[in-house]
């Protein structure tokens, strides 16, 4: 997957690439490399290579990914990452992208199943018309768990996360969880001699071979809870900028005259295109510069080489400094440590100080700390390039409103 710059802000939620779980990791396949017709388990376990059957590799979720014809591929894994699938708790986590040049009948994703028997089954499956995926745990016909779950069209990359706990499954689609199935007993899948298979149908009757992409597939042997799940989501073919979390739309503040440098995630798109283009420097250009003049929910789309169109929105809320009260703010504390949140202290509203004056320090004994007369700048907690004592400080603002002179006065607590 080809990477695209980070011009100005950071995309918070990608700190999560960094702070995926490894405990009780059994099984990662990145599909980064083939050897001798083998793709090798990551966590270093030999014995779980996944064998395959004329995969190539081509572009993934994050560097290459395995990709299925749709006729005789498949990947085919044996050892101990069988050994989860009877009554434990285990999570399976991977990315596909179907090819949709076949958007009829059921393409089986991953099977450990022997033919169509429902007796100790598992599968999880594409379902193309109706752009669903249809989840399969099965002891026999009178204990199992069916269900199918639509995925999001806005998406090429869908993640898929499946987490037994107990006696529930949970599913995760793109890091937020779709459905929850409680059953009485645990659902026994032992079934001994049968391989698990990517991206290959064992019962023809109802499902067909998988053509597409996968990549990221993982396999542990507990129950990962819905943070842990978050952290697998790589966000592909996003726009970067406005992230909170999953559960929130993207967006953020633009004061009107200036511009927001706009950067995309990682994505196998070949071009792009903002909409609408009123305001975008470069509308074919995922890192471009933005400059609405009012407020505007932009949508940017990632087109690849196999037809398929993903999109993101991002809302820029546009306000006039002239329209803010006269009124300067500040808060009370700040924690200068470097991590990246409240490191510095200074005017939360500068633009609203069109006739700025100056922003003042000082410590408990009248010496200035930090001056300035840009309303912009902002104390980084350090006195002639040494970290400043934790202790009270006390700061003063001066500015003009309306031709009269006004002064802010405060007291903000420097801590750890």
């Amino acid at each position: 997957m080809r990477k695209f710059p980070l011009l100005i802000l950071l995309f918070v939620g990608l700190n999560n690439l960094f702070a995926q779980t490894t405990i009780d990791l059994i099984v990662h396949y990145d599909f980064e490399t083939i050897e001798d017709d083998e793709i090798p388990d990551v966590t270093g376990n030999n014995s779980n290579d996944a064998v395959i059957f004329g995969n190539q590799l081509d572009c993934g979720v994050e560097g290459n990914g395995l990709r299925f014809n749709g006729l005789d591929n498949k990947a085919v894994i044996q050892g101990e990452a069988t050994d989860v699938f009877g009554t434990e708790d285990f999570t399976m986590s991977f990315f596909f992208k179907p090819i949709e040049q076949n958007v009829f009948g059921v393409q089986t994703l991953v099977s450990k199943r022997d033919l169509c028997d429902l007796e100790n089954a598992f599968s999880i499956r594409y379902i193309p018309n109706s752009k669903s995926i249809n989840v399969l745990v099965s002891e026999d016909e009178n204990l199992n768990a069916n269900f199918d779950v639509d995925l999001d069209e806005t998406n090429c990359w869908h993640h898929v996360c499946l987490v037994r706990d107990g006696t529930e499954l949970l599913l995760y689609l793109d890091g937020v969880l779709k459905e929850k199935i409680l059953k009485p007993n645990r659902i026994d899948i032992t079934k001994d001699n049968i391989n698990l298979e990517l991206g290959f149908s064992t019962c023809t009757v109802t499902a067909s071979n998988f053509e597409g992409i996968m990549d990221e597939f993982r396999l542990y042997d507990r129950a990962l809870v819905t943070a842990q799940v978050e952290e697998l989501y790589l966000f592909p073919d996003k726009i970067g900028n406005g992230f909170v979390d999953l559960s929130v739309g993207k967006d953020t503040i633009l004061y009107l005259g200036n511009s927001i440098a706009s950067f995309s995630t990682g994505s196998c798109a070949n071009s792009f295109l903002w909409e609408p283009p009123t305001g975008v420097q470069d509308v074919n250009d995922p890192s471009t510069f933005l400059s609405p003049t009012e407020t505007t929910t932009y949508t940017l789309n990632f087109f690849d080489n196999f037809g398929c169109i993903a999109s993101d929105t991002f809302r820029v809320n546009v306000i006039d400094p002239t329209t803010l009260d006269c009124i300067s703010y500040l808060a009370n504390a700040f924690t200068p440590n470097g991590d990246g949140l409240n490191d510095s202290f200074g005017i939360d509203n500068p633009f609203a100080m069109t006739d700025f004056v100056s922003f003042s320090v000082v410590d408990r004994l009248n010496n200035i700390v930090f001056t300035t007369n840009d309303p912009f700048e902002r104390w980084d907690g350090t006195i002639m390039g040494k970290v400043a004592s934790v202790d009270n400080y006390y700061y003063q603002v001066i500015y003009n409103c309306g031709g009269v002179e006004e002064k802010t006065l405060g007291t903000v607590a420097l801590m750890n």
